[in-house]
């Protein structure tokens, strides 16, 4: 079996509402060129060091430096370093194309090693006027995996690249307006999908005042997206919340120059979230799904909120504004209420760029994580392992919350006597605003914006975000 990715196009026609210049495809990635196979017919190679005129050259990549390895990897830190080179390595290879045999790795690092070195690979040239040279044709020969692990495994790398395609959209092609138009075409005529697309008259009326807080001065306005699969004999309801800040400058409490460079990627939590609730209707998932984005930029303008400004949240909370700059537990707030109140999910996931706090704690770390459920954590250990990839655990001490108080508010969202412990106080934040009865199964994942292994967003931790949702019977 040739288990071949293909890039999925479809265009997105043009309308008076978000009248775009560009055509904005909807597609899955540029990985084309890449197969997975089980079948040792399926390569036809030379040894790396060999001057034969194949096509393919093999790279042996091996648990042990005894087996004449070309890689050798024996743990998950070996895989993300060579991910990091992947490009370069790919380059060396005369435009030959590369077969990576895979059958001396430790099983438990053959999807990670896949995944990751694709996720190296992937690159974002849509809007280059010359797009530079695919790479060369890449062959995983992976005999340790079944069909169906290899179809597993290709859905995972397909929909991450859908999200990364998302997240790595510029600021003035995807605002806020756009984004949504995009997610609306996206999940159109969709079986069980509906679509709502929330403009800001309504995000008003809602009551959803600090989306329209962050959002609402800007020319761009802020969209607040809802999408919502149903499929028939769903038994249980699973809430996907994605911090989508299309652009950050920081607002009144300004980000310095270099602070303020790619932050047009803050809406990977909302990139992320599309992926997911993407690959979940395509594979017919059993469950009832929503998918919830609020969309704004974060701009200075006459009518920003300012520091220590205080706004009413849509469940009734009033919130101190500290620092304009920690907007995005702003807008997941009103979210997550909204979530809560109108859906009572059994289980609730929010994704957000929120501190920085997965890259000041660790050089590799994927994302943190807030969640009161020790078998959630449990379960994303798993994940990473399989996946090569990593994350820490916010401590789960709830009576913290006392330091979200403000003196002139009931929270404030900065400004903590708590000091260097950005990624709990955050956490604790949102907790306000879900009911006691749905924080035990909620987690808050605090996203990677910047990455070890690529210069553009990859959309980290995308593997075992899936493999959680999935896993839920």
């Amino acid at each position: 079996m040739n288990t071949n990715i293909k890039c999925i196009y479809s265009r997105v026609k043009r309308t008076k509402l978000t009248k775009l210049k560009r055509l904005m495809s909807i597609y899955v990635g540029n990985i084309s060129n890449i197969n997975i196979t089980e079948n040792i017919k399926d390569i036809g190679t030379s040894n790396s060091n060999s001057n034969s005129n194949s096509n393919n050259i093999t790279v042996i990549v091996s648990s042990s430096k005894a087996e004449k390895a070309d890689m050798v990897i024996n743990n998950s830190l070996d895989i993300l370093l060579k991910s990091a080179n992947i490009k370069d390595f790919m380059s060396n290879m005369n435009k030959k194309g590369v077969v990576f045999n895979l059958q001396k790795i430790n099983k438990a690092l053959v999807k990670g090693f896949v995944y990751r070195i694709i996720q190296g690979l992937y690159s974002f040239n849509k809007y280059k006027s010359v797009k530079g040279s695919p790479h060369n044709n890449i062959i995983f020969y992976t005999p340790q995996l079944n069909k169906g692990d290899i179809t597993q495994l290709l859905g995972v790398i397909r929909y991450s690249n859908l999200s990364r395609n998302i997240i790595n959209e510029p600021s003035n092609i995807f605002t806020p307006e756009k984004m949504a138009a995009y997610a609306c075409r996206l999940f159109s005529n969709t079986k069980y999908v509906k679509v709502n697309n929330y403009r800001h008259a309504d995000i008003k009326k809602m009551g959803l005042r600090l989306i329209d807080a962050v959002g609402g001065s800007s020319r761009n306005k802020p969209c607040f997206l809802v999408l919502e699969y149903k499929p028939p004999k769903c038994k249980k309801t699973i809430c996907l919340v994605g911090k989508g800040v299309t652009i950050d400058t920081g607002g009144y409490s300004m980000k310095r120059v270099k602070h303020m460079d790619k932050m047009y990627m803050d809406k990977e939590g909302a990139g992320i979230s599309l992926g997911l609730f993407k690959y979940l209707v395509d594979s017919e998932y059993e469950h009832h799904v929503v998918c919830l984005c609020p969309l704004v930029e974060n701009v200075v303008t006459d009518i920003s909120i300012k520091p220590n400004d205080i706004i009413k949240s849509y469940n009734g909370t009033s919130v101190e504004i500290v620092n304009t700059d920690a907007e995005g537990r702003l807008i997941l707030a009103d979210a997550l209420a909204y979530a809560c109140k109108n859906y009572k999910p059994d289980y609730i996931f929010d994704y957000a760029t929120l501190t920085g706090w997965s890259e000041r704690i660790h050089c590799h770390t994927s994302f943190t994580y807030f969640t009161l459920n020790d078998k959630f954590a449990k379960d994303i250990e798993v994940y990473n392992k399989e996946y090569a990839e990593k994350s820490i655990r916010q401590p789960p001490w709830v009576e913290y919350i006392t330091f979200i108080k403000s003196n002139i508010a009931d929270v404030k969202n900065s400004g903590y006597k708590c000091t260097n412990s950005d990624g709990l106080m955050a956490s604790l934040f949102l907790m306000n605003f879900i009911p006691a009865i749905y924080r035990k199964n909620w987690i808050h994942f605090d996203v990677r914006l910047s990455n070890y292994n690529n210069t553009v967003n990859i959309a980290d931790g995308f593997a075992t975000y899936l493999e959680i949702i999935k896993n839920i019977k």
